[in-house]
Formats: structure tokens, sequence, C-alpha cells
């Protein structure tokens, strides 16, 4: 579908925002950006607004400009209008414009990259769908509420599945994430970036070694807060995520033989 563009002063109030997928109103920057001597009318850029079927007009980028504007009294404001977007297309739109501007948040980008086309945004929905797959939920606008088997570290697990898509390995990523989630069953503290990132690390140590039924059993009897306590603790590992890996194969070789344990010397090389 061709999309229709134009410049058109349109009033403020006739404005909305994309609140599914845009960062909150920071009222301390438009109450600063309005002040006198501090505002400038010559360098106010025009709002970008999708233009829907309906005929609301929704901010895909500019809602501070607006309220800044809005400030000084402003009744109208001149915009760039686009007819014809679709939901997806406004997503795009909102995360190509927006990192250009004012830093966005991860949880918003994220979500706005999830709900675009796919031909633009195909590792972050493939990486959603993965997770979905496995039961999983990320931190994004929209989800399921609810905190359990909630990933909250989405931009770092994100980077982590790029790092196994390259290398042919996302079979693997799926298997570490579902011994994961299996031994902790989805709880919050399981599911920081430490913990989980010392699975991973765990995993790519020990992936020809360790036998996955015993380490989800003997897992999956610890008190997960006890974990993370005593990795805190450890004050002798300088990388946090590897505190948690030492801590997974001390848990697995409990009462193992010792030809059949694992060697905690190979997180160290």
């Amino acid at each position: 579908m061709l999309i229709k563009k134009e410049y058109k002063m349109i009033p403020i109030d006739k404005l909305e925002s994309m609140a599914d997928y845009q960062r909150s109103l920071d009222m301390n920057f438009i109450e600063e950006k309005s002040k006198d001597g501090i505002f400038d009318k010559d360098a106010v850029e025009c709002p970008k607004i999708s233009v829907r079927n309906d005929g609301t007009k929704k901010m895909g980028d500019g809602q501070h400009t607006v309220g800044i504007v809005k400030r000084r009294g402003w009744k109208s404001i001149r915009c760039e209008l686009r007819y014809g977007l679709t939901i997806k297309e406004e997503n795009d739109w909102f995360a190509q414009e927006n990192t250009k501007r004012r830093p966005q948040n991860n949880k918003r980008i994220l979500t706005a990259q999830i709900n675009g086309t796919y031909e633009k945004n195909k590792e972050e929905q493939d990486f959603y769908n993965c997770l979905k797959s496995l039961g999983f939920k990320l931190n994004i606008y929209g989800e399921e509420s609810g905190n359990e088997f909630k990933i909250g570290c989405s931009a770092s697990l994100l980077n982590l599945y790029k790092v196994y898509i390259k290398t042919n390995k996302k079979e693997q990523f799926i298997e570490c994430l579902d011994i994961h989630k299996t031994s902790f069953n989805g709880d919050p503290i399981s599911l920081q970036w430490n913990f989980l990132h010392g699975m991973f690390d765990f995993y790519e140590t020990y992936s020809d070694e360790f036998d996955r039924k015993r380490l989800v059993e003997v897992l999956s009897r610890e008190n997960i807060r006890d974990i993370k306590r005593d990795a805190e603790s450890d004050i002798r590992t300088k990388k946090t995520s590897i505190k948690y890996a030492k801590l997974f194969v001390e848990k697995y070789n409990y009462k193992l033989s010792k030809k059949k344990q694992l060697k905690m010397s190979k997180l160290d090389d």
C-alpha cells in the first residue's frame, strides 16, 4: 500500500499518544524546556503523526514537543502526517524515529520491534516466539501480568540469543533455557540476568559432560534465595554469572564419585 505523507497544522487536542509502546511523559523535562529563556519556537520540530482509518491521529514521535508547546499556550502545531500505516508499520516508525532523539528504554524499543513488521524485526520476533514457546514472558508492554516466568533482562538475553543464532546454535539456546525453566520453575529471582547468565556459562562450559536429568534434579531441590545469597557472598570470583555457574557445579557434584564430577577449574579458564 502506498503511504501518503503531508505536512499540516493540527489542533493539539486532536493528537493522541501511542501509550501502548511509548515512554511516559517526563513532566520535569517538559516544564524545564518550556521556560522563558529556554524555549525556542524556531527549534520546534514537527511531531510525526499516524492518521488511522478512523481519523484518530497517533503521535509516533513528538509527544514531548507537543507537551512543551502546549505549556507555552499553543493550540495547534505543524505535523508530519502519514496515512495508511498498519499497526505493525507504526511500530517500525516508532522504533526508527525515537531512537534518533532521546534514548528510549529497552522495554519500549523491544515492544515496538515485537509488534512491528517481521521483515524489519526478524531476530526480535523469532526471539520472542522462542521464549513464548517455552512458556516464558518478556518484560514488554502488553505482556501478560505476573512476574512468574517473566524475563526482565530482555535486552541482555536478546543479545545472547543473537550470538547463538550467528553460530547456528539456536537449539542449544533453547535447551539451556528449558533446563533453567525446569530447574527453577520460573521464579523471578532465577530470571535475573546474572542468575540466568550463570546457567548459560555452566551449559557452555560442560555441554558435553553433564547429565541433564541429574542437573535438573539437584537444582530443583535448592532454595533459590539461598543460591542468590551464596553467589553474592563469593568475593573471590570476579564475574558475577560465573559465581552462579560455580554453585551449579557444586550442587551437581555433591555425592558424585570423583571420576563423574565436573571440574570446577574449567570455569576459571
